[in-house]
């Protein structure tokens, strides 16, 4: 693995490139950006992935987004999804440049809100010839519409309010304001899946110092108003490998993504006693999900 930056302008982007054990000398070999949940940093679920990936022949770049982790970008932890859907492309581009790269066996792989963004960016990025989703989030719709699709419509129009109240106030010379993105306590999570996110990002299990958990309020107004799955059913059209826990909380975004894509090749997979967090790192679960991502790529790119 090799700490890599590469331009995404203005910004330059920090990245970790995984590559196979032993490359050949004029051999150019696929590529995969492994895309991280929102909040998350390369070295958590992505970075473990891209290591996996690297082990099956390919060579893969997992990286941290605009504004979050290692990479550049004020205010920090900014979840801009039009700006995460655009680091892909940005690492798509990297990739082409690397003498080991085939940059036309380019691939892509997402976890959660990754796994959304993913789906965006293969609808307009046609350098990307095939997609793999684990626990994949439309995290917009989840704003609007909750973890279980169970939210009522109008509930989600507050948080417009809410974003742009913080702004008035930061343009008024307060402080970021700032939001937890996984609960702060166990206790106060609403749903099993977000109780193990807690454990995920404020334990030992995956804790790191470049993922705080948090989110600027501001960025409530482009997450509830953004869908990543908006015209996927005449934009996505490269192969297709969706996976998600069957235990799941978000089991119902990876279903509506695998059934409404374009893709003429897609494939839904659902891991028995999975559930959304577990897939990011459990052994059994990551074991076989990896049992199906190797063989996808290696027919598709």
């Amino acid at each position: 693995m090799h700490a890599v930056r590469f331009a995404n302008p203005p910004l330059v982007m920090a990245g970790h490139l995984h590559m196979p054990a032993s490359l050949q000398p004029g051999v150019r070999y696929p590529a995969i950006v492994c895309v991280h949940p929102s909040g998350g940093v390369k070295e958590q679920t992505a970075g473990l992935y891209a290591a996996r990936l690297a082990e099956a022949g390919f060579i893969a770049l997992a990286f941290d987004a605009s504004y979050q982790g290692e990479s550049g970008g004020e205010p920090r932890q900014l979840e801009n999804p039009y700006a995460r859907v655009e680091d892909i492309s940005a690492a798509v581009d990297y990739l082409t440049t690397l003498e080991w790269v085939d940059s036309g066996r380019i691939g892509v792989m997402g976890i959660c809100a990754g796994g959304g963004y993913a789906a965006h960016a293969a609808m307009m990025d046609t350098r990307i010839q095939a997609i793999g989703t684990v626990s994949a989030v439309n995290y917009g719709q989840m704003y609007r519409q909750g973890w279980e699709n169970s939210a009522k419509p109008q509930e989600c129009l507050a948080l417009r309010d809410l974003a742009m109240a913080a702004r008035t106030a930061e343009a008024n010379g307060e402080a970021i304001q700032y939001l937890p993105t996984t609960p702060e306590r166990p206790e106060d999570a609403p749903h099993p899946d977000l109780a193990e996110a807690f454990d995920y990002y404020r334990t030992d299990r995956a804790r790191h110092g470049n993922a705080p958990s948090k989110l600027p309020t501001r960025s409530l107004a482009q997450l509830v108003t953004y869908d990543a799955f908006s015209k996927v059913e005449l934009f996505l059209t490269q192969p297709l490998l969706v996976i998600a826990g069957s235990d799941a909380g978000t089991r119902w975004m990876s279903e509506a993504l695998h059934q409404r894509a374009a893709s003429q090749e897609k494939e839904l997979l659902i891991v028995e006693g999975g559930t959304h967090i577990g897939m990011y790192d459990l052994p059994h679960l990551v074991e076989a999900a990896m049992d199906k991502l190797a063989p996808f790529y290696k027919t598709h790119l």
